[in-house]
């Protein structure tokens, strides 16, 4: 049996931070390309220029809102509160409709909002009941919103629908962006087959039969890698070979910023994906304290210049579907320029999560030690913490707060399926889980 006593167990928070860290260290981000996309296109994208104001907005003084555009001057000399003798005006010359948005008529200072007129049936202004303030009233001077020149959106932004928008408003149609990093998939494993094969018990390769699993990952860190602003790069399915894990990972470091290695950094004699990163890379940690995703791993291999890190993440879809969020996303985060941290939400614990099977007191960790199937605690120190990552369901509480309940079962089940939050249960010797009431922090799945 190979010895893994030296392996390197972090924290999520400290293996994300040692892994930015090295990355920020080798320019990882600092050099990324850029491209020119339509803005139809460009939802999910980040921006690598400023984009300016092609001309003032508004360009010309501005309706506000449904009005009768007026002349300042015919209110500027009444006493307050008197209001001037509308029967003689005439439309176009004393006063005219303004709408919301729109350039004030040629001529027209001032804007009343129409629900303070009243009009005869042929559309004759009859009277009005109330004053502008003052002149402008009702309207927004051209170059408000920004001028010519000014900086509508900032380098460095994500673009939503919201930003698009912004964007089109400043008169552009085409952004600058970062181009998308480039992520590279690699499921391994003997036992997996596509999910396109035949089934056929008892069969063996290339069909699926007894011992055989189908490979789903790649669907799942496709559609995380692309809602994210990556780009997917898939890769055949890799046998647990030494020399077939460590062939594949130098082609996918040619081709891609990120790489994804899926499963083998377990402790089985089939699980070579750590030995393999020792050998021709820099391993930042083999583990981590939480479970599931226990076996999740970080390492960069450099490539020239460039440095490529390698996320290694848990065979089980439950475990993988997590770990991509808590190691993948922000090392993709950080090629784009924008915030690593994980978003956390404030939510009030709604139910227990039941009792710390090795809390004060407990005797399961001792009887566990002593049960083959039982694996023994691996934490390097007396202080050593460990997580338990539960799912949990985030909705709003009759009162309208937002709370969270804890969904039983391990990620990946059928009983989670209706959960969408995830947290970060302290569960080690000596740890006190929170009690209902308490505001405990989650972030969604």
């Amino acid at each position: 049996m190979r010895d893994h006593s030296h392996h390197i167990e972090l924290s999520r928070q400290k293996a994300t931070s040692q892994m930015l860290e090295a990355l920020a260290a080798g320019g990882f981000g600092q050099r990324v390309p850029t491209e020119q996309v339509d803005l139809t296109a460009s939802v999910g994208r980040v921006l690598a220029e400023d984009v300016t104001a092609k001309t003032d907005v508004p360009n010309a003084l501005t309706c506000c809102m449904d009005s009768v555009a007026v002349h300042w001057a015919a209110f500027a000399d009444l006493p307050e509160g008197e209001l001037p003798d509308v029967s003689t005006w005439t439309e176009g010359v004393d006063w005219t409709f303004a709408n919301t948005g729109v350039a004030m008529p040629e001529g027209f200072d001032t804007a009343i909002v129409v629900e303070h007129a009243t009009f005869s049936e042929d559309g004759r202004l009859l009277a009005i009941d109330a004053a502008p303030s003052a002149q402008f009233a009702g309207t927004k001077p051209a170059g408000e919103t920004m001028g010519a020149g000014d900086v509508a959106v900032a380098a460095g932004t994500l673009i939503t629908a919201e930003v698009a928008a912004s964007i089109a408003s400043a008169g552009r149609s085409v952004a600058c962006v970062l181009a998308r990093p480039r992520v590279a998939f690699l499921p391994t494993g003997n036992e997996l087959v596509p999910p396109n094969v035949p089934y056929a018990e008892g069969s063996r390769i290339p069909f699926a039969g007894r011992g055989r699993t189908y490979e789903s990952n790649s669907f799942m860190v496709r559609g995380k890698v692309e809602a994210w602003g990556g780009a997917y790069v898939p890769f055949d399915i890799v046998a647990d070979d030494y020399e077939a894990i460590k062939e594949t990972l130098l082609k996918a470091a040619q081709v891609a910023d990120v790489i994804v290695l899926n499963a083998g950094s377990s402790k089985g004699s089939d699980d070579w994906s750590v030995e393999v990163l020792e050998e021709i890379g820099q391993v930042i940690c083999h583990q981590t304290n939480h479970g599931p995703g226990h076996h999740s791993s970080y390492a960069v291999l450099t490539v020239g210049e460039r440095l490529v890190p390698v996320v290694g993440i848990s065979g089980p879809p439950g475990g993988a579907a997590f770990t991509l969020n808590f190691y993948l996303r922000p090392v993709m985060r950080a090629y784009l320029g924008l915030d690593p941290a994980p978003e956390l939400i404030p939510a009030r614990l709604a139910a227990f999560f039941g009792p710390n099977k090795f809390g004060p007191g407990s005797k399961v960790a001792e009887r566990a030690a002593k049960q083959g199937e039982a694996r023994p605690p691996e934490a390097t120190g007396p202080d050593a913490e460990f997580y338990s990552v539960r799912c949990m369901l985030l909705e709003a509480a009759e009162d309208g707060t937002l709370q969270a309940t804890p969904v039983p079962g391990r990620p990946g089940t059928p009983a989670t399926a209706k959960a969408n939050a995830l947290y970060m249960l302290a569960a080690g010797p000596g740890d006190v889980f929170p009690e209902p009431g308490e505001i405990i922090h989650v972030e969604l799945r």
